[in-house]
């Protein structure tokens, strides 16, 4: 279904967000810290963009603009001529639910399943942590620079990662709680291994009682990259956590994107340390300690750790995004549940949602 220009897709994602972002800035400004946590007029409008975005994203064209979406569509054509399913050693699951639609609907109503596995475990986990302010979160998280790309380019990483998203909101409640978020854990790797890592992110933030360590551990994986970067990264390349097997199997391009630039980025880290910074605030500063807010961000800082010890690694936006996938809630979650600024919480949290999307304008449209 090509309603226009492949390439614009993304654009006019990143429009319609603005528009949005701009209606609840004017709903936020003003607004106290009560007003806010306590709001109870929740807008549609967002929840009728998340269903045109599944539909459009899903049905997309199959062209190289949207970067491995081709590479899936090959091999998903494979599939389809073959009732002998072929087996992977890992990732199994994603390749059984991908052989297993193409023996009986089209390409293009896999990359629609495909892209409700992506996003409706984001709003599920949205609803459960924010419940009155979920479709200010949803909109943190479509505004997220990184969105639209696992949407449409590296599908299974994002596929898991949204289950590992959910998972998270289970794993502090009950026994039954906890089974689900070890169901979904199970389903996550799955459909890619590498989720794996912030798994095990978000069982290490689980048992942190006192935050400092998330810190302390973020500073020292720093020194760690600079003195030891290379050893690292080329460590965890030989264990295979850079590969790309769909891509090897099925077609050898892979789309270059801004990550193959290799050596330390510092700009990506300061894109990183955001959330971090904003943490640190609000623990230290303004003395504000809760459980569940500890745990995503604990959870975020240990993955996003991981990361920038291999940051110099070609492609290693494979594991920024296992971090990354956080980003937006991490942001959102205390500015829309936790009393930071008594008077003006309204009035922030209006300004970082608007930075946070002008961030990935930025990205969209001068560095694309």
């Amino acid at each position: 279904m090509r309603l226009f220009d492949p390439f614009l897709y993304e654009k006019a994602h990143v429009l319609v967000l603005l528009v949005l972002t701009l209606f609840y800035y004017s709903i936020l400004k003003g607004k106290n810290a009560k007003q806010l946590i306590l709001r109870s007029n929740t807008q549609p409008l967002i929840f009728l963009y998340v269903f045109i975005f599944i539909f459009v994203v899903g049905f997309r064209p199959v062209v190289y603009a949207f970067g491995d979406t081709v590479n899936y569509a090959h091999g998903y054509e494979e599939f389809s001529l073959s009732s002998e399913r072929i087996l992977f050693e890992s990732d199994s699951l994603f390749y059984l639910f991908m052989w297993t639609c193409a023996q009986f609907m089209s390409v293009n109503w896999f990359f629609f399943l495909v892209e409700l596995l992506y996003v409706v475990p984001i709003v599920i986990a949205c609803y459960r942590l924010l419940h009155a302010n979920m479709d200010i979160g949803l909109l943190f998280c479509f505004a997220a620079f990184s969105f639209f790309s696992y949407g449409v380019n590296g599908l299974r990483n994002g596929v898991a990662c949204s289950f590992i998203f959910l998972a998270i909101t289970f794993i502090r409640g009950s026994i039954r709680d906890k089974v689900i978020c070890s169901i979904l854990t199970v389903i996550a790797a799955g459909f890619h291994i590498s989720v794996l890592l912030p798994a095990v992110c978000m069982l290490a933030a689980f048992f942190v009682r006192r935050p400092g360590i998330l810190f302390y551990f973020w500073v020292i994986s720093i020194v760690i990259s600079l003195v030891a970067g290379s050893s690292v990264a080329n460590f965890f390349a030989n264990m295979g956590f850079f590969e790309d097997r769909i891509s090897d199997y099925i077609h050898p391009d892979i789309e270059e994107d801004l990550f193959t630039e290799t050596g330390f980025r510092w700009d990506f880290l300061l894109y990183s340390a955001a959330p971090i910074f904003l943490g640190w605030y609000i623990i230290f500063k303004r003395k504000v300690y809760e459980k569940t807010y500890l745990l995503l961000l604990g959870t975020y800082i240990f993955a996003n750790a991981f990361w920038i010890m291999v940051i110099r690694a070609e492609f290693s936006n494979r594991f920024a995004y296992l971090s990354w996938f956080l980003y937006p809630i991490v942001l959102a979650y205390p500015l829309l549940k936790l009393k930071i600024w008594t008077k003006t919480q309204g009035n922030k949290t209006a300004v970082i949602m608007l930075a946070h999307l002008a961030f990935t304008m930025f990205m969209v449209f001068f560095l694309y």
